[in-house]
């Protein structure tokens, strides 16, 4: 039996296929710690088959694939001066992968699809948590809070604001949606909120504010004409830097800060961020190798650990993807990294000035939850996880969309075309007219 391969790979009618395997990959993001390498196959197997009948669609513009491809090759090639090598080449590996199926997906995945396996994903993710119930401590907060099946708080943060981003999808787009779909993404929503509260985490809950305000935004500049999105947006980036400044000179700062038990040193990341430059500074040009700091037996992350009471000596890290990042791979995977958070910001400004579909709005969104968070979290630097193959995901997309827009024709050329002859051919005859 010959299988359609638009069911597979063609973003239009492989929506079953794609929510499905975006909803199961979610849940193997969260938990694959604890389900083991069964789990990893999965993830594998659930997106290997769309490479069994590639497409043409899937190959297009590989200058695209460029700037996510690079950071992972140089990942892989730092095996040869890491001191551990087989940690490194393992993980650059694994990290690899993710990244590139994240491409993949990135071709043959809408963004309705997208937010249907966010949706079904993030309600297993948050089930399994709430059914498990734990409480746990975190060693930068000082603090107990809900982490359900994780280890950390901002974890399980940020599965349920995924979700819940991904809720706002059918209130975007209702005719598409229809009226299942939104309510019951109404529904999850609710309950992922519950879930980002009980949590407490600073850092998902201000994430997520700030990516409804940019869907938000989106929404309203997508509805002005092209010149007055450009003066929108150029305005709204202007007050939001403004107020920003503003509140931090007139003490808010300090107020949020409060509101969630964080001091002035974010409960001990800044100190983690300057260890992290420190050390990076004993090797600033290629880095020690990729994950070849946090290994048992180095004197510096032994250090840490101890003094952040890490007895597992694992799941802990510089909370700072740039400063992972640096340590890791040194000024030139630094460079690189910081490349894929300057499109995180450029390429959603770039949408709401090109765009005509509503769902880059949630891709904007969701591209900003991630760049704030990479400030004190390492969502998209470390394999087998929902950001390492989300980010690429939604960077890829938004550059192809872009470019289709960019390379169109527009309507008043193609009109134009369309009153010339084609070369060789007889000229039509019309009939006279006094106004020529």
């Amino acid at each position: 039996m010959k299988i359609d391969a638009g069911l597979l790979t063609d973003p239009d009618r492989n929506g079953l296929y794609a929510g499905l395997a975006t909803t199961l990959s979610v849940f193997v993001f969260a938990y694959s710690t604890r389900f083991g390498q069964a789990s990893i196959l999965l993830f594998y197997a659930l997106w290997l088959p769309a490479l069994l009948r590639p497409t043409r669609a899937m190959a297009r513009a590989p200058v695209n694939l460029l700037p996510f491809l690079l950071l992972p090759v140089l990942a892989a090639a730092s095996t040869l001066w890491s001191d551990r090598p087989d940690a490194t080449l393992r993980a650059a590996i694994q990290w690899g992968t993710t990244v590139f199926l994240g491409l993949l997906a990135a071709r043959i995945t809408s963004v309705a699809s997208l937010c249907r396996g966010l949706l079904g994903g993030g309600l297993l993710v948050l089930i399994y948590s709430t059914l498990n119930g734990a409480y746990a401590y975190d060693v930068v907060d000082g603090t107990y809070a809900f982490a359900g099946a994780f280890s950390s708080k901002n974890q399980l943060g940020l599965f349920a604001s995924l979700t819940l981003v991904a809720a706002v999808y059918p209130l975007t787009n209702p005719r598409q949606a229809g009226l299942v779909w939104t309510c019951a993404a109404l529904g999850i929503g609710a309950f992922a909120a519950t879930t980002l509260a009980r949590t407490q985490s600073a850092t998902s809950v201000i994430t997520v504010v700030l990516a409804f305000g940019i869907i938000l935004l989106a929404l309203g500049v997508l509805h002005l004409p092209r010149i007055l999105r450009i003066i929108a947006t150029a305005t709204g980036g202007i007050l939001l830097t403004l107020g920003l400044v503003a509140a931090v000179m007139l003490g808010a700062l300090d107020t949020v800060f409060a509101v969630f038990g964080k001091d002035a040193t974010l409960t001990g990341r800044t100190y983690l961020w300057s260890r992290g430059i420190e050390f990076a500074g004993a090797h600033p040009t290629l880095g020690l190798g990729y994950y070849a700091f946090w290994i048992p037996g180095r004197a510096e992350a032994e250090e840490l650990w101890t003094e952040f009471h890490i007895e597992a000596q694992t799941g802990f890290h510089f909370h700072n993807t740039l400063i992972e990042g640096y340590v890791g791979l040194g000024i030139v995977g630094l460079s690189l990294l910081a490349l894929w958070s300057v499109l995180l910001l450029l390429l959603p400004l770039a949408t709401m000035l090109r765009a005509q579909n509503r769902s880059a709005a949630i891709v904007a969104g969701l591209s900003v939850l991630f760049l704030v968070r990479s400030l004190v979290e390492i969502d998209f630097f470390t394999p087998y996880t929902a950001g390492s193959f989300l980010v690429p995901f939604l960077l890829l997309h938004q550059l192809d969309g872009l470019r289709r827009r960019v390379s169109a024709p527009q309507h008043g050329t193609r009109n134009a075309l369309r009153r010339f002859p084609k070369a060789g051919a007889a000229a039509p005859i019309r009939p006279y007219s006094p106004r020529g």
